[in-house]
Parts: C-alpha cells; structure tokens; sequence
C-alpha cells in the first residue's frame, strides 16, 4: 500500500493489510501517527488480535468510502 495522500476521518472506512490478510475496517479515533480502527470480530481472530480494536499507521491503510 502507499502512503495516504489524506488522513482518514473518524468514521471513515479503510483497507489495510495485516499478517498478509487484506481487512476492511472503520476509523474509532484518530491519533497524530495513526488511526484506532474498529474490526470484525472474525477478522480479529484471523490476525491473532484479541479485541475488534486494532491500531494502524497513517502510512499503511487506504480510505475506501
């Protein structure tokens, strides 16, 4: 993936990669480096996460809506 031209906004929906699974996701909260991103609970246990909250770079996600 490449690097965003734009933030995403709370709410926004995006598409990053993780552990080589493609996850679609809505932004919780925005932090100044990253975005809180809420997710399935089926895609949190297919990454190994515990919770249907996961973190990720500004540098690493697409806004898909």
């Amino acid at each position: 993936m490449t690097v965003n031209d734009k933030m995403a906004k709370e709410g926004d929906k995006i598409l990053f990669t993780r552990n080589g699974i493609e996850i679609a996701g809505e932004v919780y909260k925005v932090r100044e480096q990253s975005v809180i991103v809420t997710i399935s609970k089926n895609d949190a246990y297919l990454i190994n996460v515990e919770t249907p909250l996961t973190v990720v770079s500004h540098k690493h996600y697409q806004i898909i809506n």
